[in-house]
């Protein structure tokens, strides 16, 4: 991360735990600093030196108390200054599978990596910045296909009504938000508009929600509709099988009748033959 962004002229401080990590950083970086962002004298360290931007590239989740944090840097921020974060999504729909499964695996990195301290959703991720005093401005989402990840699947025992179900959420396949976001005291008129429009796409997800269960909603009623058919026409063919039945019935009662009366004209042949012998 610091690599590119002095490729791109920017000037880069960061802040590392693992000493070994740092030594890398320092090739890319003006000056890093080692130690845990939450037990940090921040005063001490920076003064008052601003920022324009402050990025948590995947640090969130590893956090005891992320929202202190967000809080603790926010006055190192400058005049427009803003966050930026990446974090993961716990309710990306490979998790819910995997629980529905019975298995909630760590694993050494990825959705349930064995160091998160955390897990957040989309509704978490805005809880968290809110009581933090910051306004989310951007919200962007790298996706990955529910059966394309690290999560360990058994494919064949998920029913297509519950992979339905799951993948009607619009953040199913959300396997990571990437967001900026400005302090609330002083948002720029920006930062407003696009909360606006962030709150619009909100309405947006909800009424594609209700669109999709109205659609299976007219699903099932056709899907009744044609039941209703179907049935209509199951009696119908019961009718005729029944007037067909009638019919035969009827015509093996007149074939009896026939053969009776061929039986006794039989015997009056056979008399008249006799009484002619004689």
């Amino acid at each position: 991360m610091a690599k590119v962004l002095k490729e791109r002229g920017c000037t880069v401080t960061g802040i590392e735990l693992d000493p070994e990590a740092a030594q890398q950083a320092e090739k890319h970086c003006e000056r890093v600093i080692v130690g845990d962002v939450e037990k940090l004298d921040l005063e001490a360290e920076f003064g008052e030196e601003l920022f324009d931007v402050i990025i948590f590239g995947d640090v969130l989740e590893h956090l005891k108390e992320p929202e202190l944090v967000l809080k603790r840097v926010k006055p190192f921020l400058s005049p427009g200054g803003y966050v930026v974060a990446s974090i993961p999504n716990i309710a990306h729909g490979s998790v819910r599978l995997a629980l529905l499964q019975g298995s909630f695996q760590y694993r050494p990195l990825g959705l349930l990596d064995e160091t998160h301290l955390k897990f957040f959703t989309r509704e978490s991720i805005e809880q968290l910045f809110d009581n933090a005093g910051y306004a989310i401005d951007i919200l962007e989402r790298i996706r990955v296909g529910i059966f394309n990840t690290e999560i360990e699947l058994d494919k064949g025992r998920v029913s297509e009504e519950v992979l339905e179900q799951i993948s009607a959420d619009p953040e199913s396949e959300t396997y990571q938000f990437v967001l900026t976001a400005y302090p609330q005291s002083s948002p720029p008129l920006a930062a407003k508009l696009n909360r606006l429009r962030f709150l619009e796409e909100r309405l947006e997800q909800r009424d594609r929600v209700i669109y999709e269960l109205s659609r299976k909603l007219r699903n099932m009623e056709e899907l009744q509709r044609q039941l209703e058919d179907r049935n209509e026409q199951l009696a119908r063919r019961e009718r005729e099988v029944s007037e067909l039945v009638q019919e035969v019935a009827k015509r093996n009662r007149r074939l009896a009748n026939l053969e009776e009366r061929v039986k006794r004209l039989n015997q009056q042949v056979g008399k008249l033959r006799k009484k002619g012998r004689q």
